[in-house]
């Protein structure tokens, strides 16, 4: 259960650091920050596990393991073009220059949404874990992830996802006009439709 309580945790600090133009600035830091240990308790509780998909390698391991691997490149790119980026707290450590490159900037944009794609394969392929925690809610629970995934496919095309996961320089979106709750539910419906999918093809190729 204190799994659970953290996963939701990292997820919802991952979605509300998603919602930065909702956000000022200083506190988009500080959940940064926040973000940036949950991802290492997380981590080390979970070492055990990761460590034992390395046992009876199969297919579904590889992938997992993949998946693990480019979630840890891509939370320590964010985090480091980040503090680079610090107006705040860590304004005095980095120079001037390097805190305006451009390049680093457009990464701190559009990693966070490959990372979208990501977390959406992670948690696909650990959702007959999460099903189970809501069987005495199964229809509720159901129907919210098929809404929440319409809207993550809507939310993909309205945010110019494609775009800024090609670096194309976006600031403002359609979707970054809509109010900040609105914008959290189409990132997290982002997640959730990635992960359906997965968890569909997981059903369909893995655990056939």
């Amino acid at each position: 259960m204190k799994r659970f309580f953290l996963d939701v945790i990292l997820l919802a600090l991952f979605v509300a650091e998603m919602c930065f133009h909702h956000l000022p600035k200083i506190l988009h830091e500080i959940l940064g920050v926040a973000f940036a240990v949950a991802v290492v308790i997380h981590v080390a509780i979970n070492f055990r596990r990761f460590k034992a998909l390395f046992k009876k390698i199969s297919p579904r391991k590889i992938f997992i393991v993949s998946t693990d691997f480019f979630l840890a490149i891509f939370s320590t790119i964010i985090f480091f073009a980040g503090a680079v980026m610090s107006n705040f707290l860590f304004v005095e450590l980095v120079s001037f220059e390097l805190r305006r490159n451009m390049t680093l900037h457009q990464l701190h944009v559009a990693v966070p949404y490959m990372m979208m794609i990501l977390l959406g394969l992670h948690v696909g392929l650990h959702a007959q874990e999460l099903r189970q925690k809501f069987l005495g809610s199964k229809k509720f629970f159901n129907a919210a992830i098929l809404i929440f995934a319409a809207l993550g496919a809507f939310g993909f095309f309205f945010n110019r996802v494609h775009d800024r996961i090609l670096m194309k320089h976006i600031f403002a979106t359609p979707a970054t006009d809509l109010h900040g709750i609105i914008f959290a539910a189409l990132i997290f419906g982002g997640i959730i439709f990635f992960a359906l999918i997965t968890f569909l093809l997981d059903k369909k190729i893995f655990r056939r």
